[in-house]
């Protein structure tokens, strides 16, 4: 008999601490779904964004424009050919980096981020081949900038454009 009470003084607020513990968890648990959930007065609840992916994605498309890469890539000494390959690397290696992001934005502005890479390649390359193998990286960078101001709209400006209506259109 001794050794039954002994049992149930140990058990008994063992359990009464359980289920305590248990309902408080209940509680918070449901009190953090509601301040997680999308409202629900009505309207059809719109589903949940990824800032993130739009940002990183101008962040990209801003950083391969070809008007800030030779501002932030040309230095002195450097050969126009050399130039012409960092500038390529640099904007393949920065896509291959956010490719992830194509789940969260839509396959037409995959398509035109993309094309802004593909774009910018073929610019830098055609600038590139208007220079002769002792020009510069100055003089490659401003055959890039000759050439980028004959053009009437960047496709990273178009990109951008529409990465900013999808995303507005989503919150």
């Amino acid at each position: 008999m001794d050794y039954l009470f002994q049992i149930l003084v140990i058990t008994v607020p063992s359990a009464i601490v359980l289920i305590v513990a248990v309902q408080m968890m209940k509680e918070r648990d449901e009190k953090w779904s509601k301040s997680n959930s999308p409202s629900t007065n009505g309207s059809p609840s719109k589903p949940q964004v990824n800032f993130q992916a739009y940002e990183r994605l101008v962040l990209y498309l801003e950083r391969s424009n070809p008007v800030n890469m030779v501002m932030r890539m040309n230095r002195p000494g450097i050969s126009a050919k050399m130039l012409e390959g960092e500038m390529v690397k640099s904007i393949r290696e920065e896509f291959e980096h956010n490719l992830s992001q194509q789940i969260y934005v839509s396959d037409d502005i995959w398509k035109l981020i993309k094309q802004a890479k593909e774009e910018t390649i073929k610019l830098i390359s055609l600038a590139s081949s208007r220079c002769s193998e002792k020009q510069t990286g100055m003089d490659l960078s401003k055959i890039l900038l000759e050439l980028a101001g004959a053009i009437a709209e960047f496709p990273h400006d178009v990109a951008i454009r529409y990465l900013k209506q999808e995303l507005r259109s989503k919150v």
